[in-house]
């Protein structure tokens, strides 16, 4: 089976965004789960939990700066 590997690139607002996101997801499988559900829901708890894990790790960069007090 051929899988894929994706990179993205997110700002700060769409992190905020995407991290309580995958928080919501992750609370909506586990009250599945609760209820006794299972397939898809634990797989997807997992991925969610792997992709937020990734997601703190991951390296910020600087895109823009000020030079408010470089200017006189």
């Amino acid at each position: 089976m051929t899988t894929y590997q994706h990179t993205l690139t997110i700002g700060d607002g769409e992190y905020l965004a995407l991290s309580d996101a995958l928080k919501l997801m992750i609370e909506h499988c586990e009250a599945q789960m609760k209820a006794g559900e299972g397939a898809p829901y634990n797989a997807y708890r997992q991925y969610c939990n792997a992709m937020l894990d990734r997601l703190r790790a991951a390296p910020a960069q600087i895109t823009s700066t000020n030079n408010f007090f470089n200017e006189r």
